[in-house]
């Protein structure tokens, strides 16, 4: 049986959620089935997935592409648009080829960013299942070029099968895909590796306080969706309160100058010294191992993998209620919830631990067999695995013929228009050369084309 699996990250600086998941379930599956062949479509240039696939083994083929979920709530130029379509559409023929070369049982499309292996399989007929991991435009930011309705619909018209990792996931798309198709499996946490690194020596020290007081570890990405800055406001209020804190913030940043910023923040509520930026750490359990608390402040998380390591680790939890925290934390037995935006109650709740270590310990100790019983069977890869294997030998959703020739159009305009054609073949020229050799070729003699235009 050969799968193909669709990526949507080059993951430059690291692995995120997404494809650690993809990774482990992959894994899975091969455990439960070494028949299964796993191939995958990614996007060039060469990150961390690639990598990952690489140390694996596994075959794949790069390309450069977009998606029809951007960062920017303005519409590009008439002609960016066109060169974007250009590239995108242009993936789309080059995995129809691919397809038609390979013939995957089964395609998995591992976003909800990029849609163009799931439109391929569309045009071949190829059974098809979706992973959404995410929400996109409430964790994200992103905006769906369709708006939600539409993307989210449509996903549901392709797949056979929709697999959340979360029941919040699930709910929030149950509004756009018909309920029979959706089902929830939470990601696996690497429990073993956490366990086997918790006592490694941290290169950051994440405590260097002389009396930190309640010791918070954070980790995630930083940035304004992630919540750091709750936790210094917070930090900032206790300490009007006379109760000592500090916060070790684990994790990488995009945008320059996001720590000096928190860090201004924290200097302005008079805590600087009790802040602590560690930068992306490969082994982040000695962080979490050295603290008395862990708080997963994001505005909204789908799953919320660091609430889950966090509690395989038996630390007590704080976590905002919205998204798939609220499933793993059981108030009261193994950490708290509060709302996002309630500084106030976040900062009772870690007032609350401060004044009672003992309920520390016990929320803590509390915290695996919860989560066990929450992600055990029926709700683990094994489950999804079932349902994908279970599409494996049926008709697919398949395109009207006439799709084939519409994806291939906006290559065929590009040769009208100088701006776009170099802007596309720009993105085209890079796409890096597969695990088997092979390079791919969507436009014929594009250098050619661009020359010949840019002459007149």
């Amino acid at each position: 049986m050969l799968v193909s699996f669709a990526n949507h990250s080059t993951a430059p600086v690291n692995l995120g959620g997404a494809e650690r998941s993809l990774l482990r379930f992959v894994e899975d599956w091969l455990a439960s089935d070494p028949t299964m062949t796993p191939t995958f479509v990614t996007k060039a240039p060469r990150g961390k997935f690639i990598e990952a696939l690489d140390e694996r083994g596994w075959s794949y083929d790069a390309l450069r592409f977009r998606g029809w979920a951007l960062p920017s709530p303005q519409p590009a130029p008439a002609a960016e648009r066109a060169a974007f379509a250009t590239v995108d559409y242009a993936a789309v023929n080059a995995l129809i080829r691919l397809y038609e070369r390979q013939r995957p049982d089964l395609v998995v499309t591992n976003t909800l960013v990029a849609p163009w292996a799931s439109f391929a399989a569309a045009v071949l007929g190829i059974p098809q299942a979706w992973f959404v991991r995410e929400y996109g435009d409430l964790d994200h930011g992103l905006q769906f070029q369709t708006g939600r309705a539409g993307v989210l619909s449509d996903i549901g018209l392709l797949a056979g099968a929709v697999v959340t990792n979360s029941e919040a996931m699930r709910e929030h798309l149950a509004r756009y895909i018909p309920a029979d198709k959706l089902s929830v499996a939470y990601p696996t946490v690497d429990s073993e590796r956490l366990r086997a690194t918790r006592t490694d020596a941290p290169a950051v020290a994440p405590f260097p306080q002389a009396d930190p007081g309640l010791r918070i570890t954070v980790v995630g990405r930083v940035e304004e969706s992630k919540g750091q800055h709750r936790v210094v406001d917070a930090l900032g209020a206790l300490r009007a309160r006379g109760v000592t804190a500090s916060v070790c913030f684990v994790g990488s940043w995009k945008h320059p100058g996001e720590d000096q910023r928190l860090t201004d923040r924290a200097r302005a509520l008079g805590v600087a010294d009790h802040v602590v930026f560690t930068g992306e750490q490969r082994t982040p359990a000695p962080y979490v191992e050295a603290a008395d608390v862990c708080i997963t402040p994001s505005t909204i998380e789908a799953f919320g993998r660091t609430t889950a390591e966090y509690m395989t680790l038996g630390k007590a939890v704080v976590a905002t209620r919205q998204g798939g925290s609220a499933e793993l934390v059981e108030p009261g037995v193994t950490g708290a919830l509060v709302d996002a935006d309630d500084t106030t109650a976040l900062t009772d709740a870690i007032a609350a631990y401060a004044a009672d270590p003992a309920s520390v310990r016990r929320h803590g100790a509390a915290a695996p067999d919860r989560l066990a019983a929450v992600m055990g069977a029926g709700h683990d890869n094994a489950a999804a695995i079932a349902r994908l294997v279970a599409l494996v030998g049926t008709e697919g959703y398949r395109l009207p013929q006439a799709a084939r020739y519409w994806f291939e159009l906006p290559g065929a305009y590009a040769a009208l228009g100088a701006t776009s054609a170099r802007a596309a073949v720009g993105l085209l020229a890079n796409r890096v050369r597969t695990r088997s050799g092979l390079v791919g070729r969507v436009l014929a003699r594009p250098g050619a084309a661009v020359r010949k235009l840019v002459r007149r």
